[in-house]
């Protein structure tokens, strides 16, 4: 691990619940969620099961960080290898409890959206690269840098690798923010059937 990564605190499978509270608060308004679940009190429930199964999969697959131990921030990153997520390595390292909770409470109204961002991003980066899968910061904590001790760096050793890194936002604010780090977008779309705009976003090899 880089001398910049030690800075941040690598999560492990005791830091799940907590961090996906954060990351519930950090999408409480994401345009996915609102799409998916009008109800706010169904949207914070099924954020919940949502973001136990992003932490689930990166942790086994990929790599998760905290900006400290009071888990400001949270960002997820997977390896191209292990994109798209596949049921058969849900089922092996994610909860069952976690998986039945996220269908019961509405998840598959979230798959066709997902699907389409699947289907972009293979298509888009067919080349080995690492995925900007979730990073969130606690609302009372957003504006104060966060967001860049999270990604700068991840996004060195990424440089150092001498791979891309590929994201996808279906919030417009969030693309400046993206940019100012080297991302640019690739590709804009409108999820059919719905109303969503999906920003593909490529930072290439540096």
């Amino acid at each position: 691990m880089s001398a910049e990564l030690r800075d941040l605190v690598q999560l492990n499978k005791p830091h799940i619940r907590a961090a996906a509270e954060v990351l519930s608060r950090a999408f409480r308004d994401y345009s996915l969620l609102q799409y998916s679940f009008a109800d706010e009190s169904k949207r914070e429930r099924i954020a919940r099961y949502f973001f136990w199964l992003n932490l689930h999969y990166g942790i086994r697959y990929g790599e998760a960080y905290a900006a400290s131990p009071n888990l400001e921030g949270v960002a997820v990153w997977i390896p191209s290898e292990s994109h798209p997520v596949t049921f058969w390595r849900l089922i092996r390292f994610v909860p069952l409890s976690v998986i039945f909770g996220f269908g019961r409470y509405g998840g598959g109204r979230m798959k066709h959206p997902g699907e389409h961002m699947d289907a972009v991003h293979t298509r888009l980066a067919p080349f080995k690269h690492w995925f900007l899968q979730t990073i969130g910061v606690d609302p009372q904590f957003q504006g104060k840098g966060y967001a860049g001790k999270l990604l700068r760096p991840m996004l060195s050793r990424i440089d150092e690798e001498g791979l891309a890194c590929y994201l996808e936002t279906l919030d417009e604010r969030n693309v400046l923010l993206y940019e100012h780090f080297g991302f640019r977008v690739v590709e804009k779309s409108t999820i059919p059937e719905t109303e969503l705009t999906n920003w593909a976003m490529l930072r290439e090899v540096q």
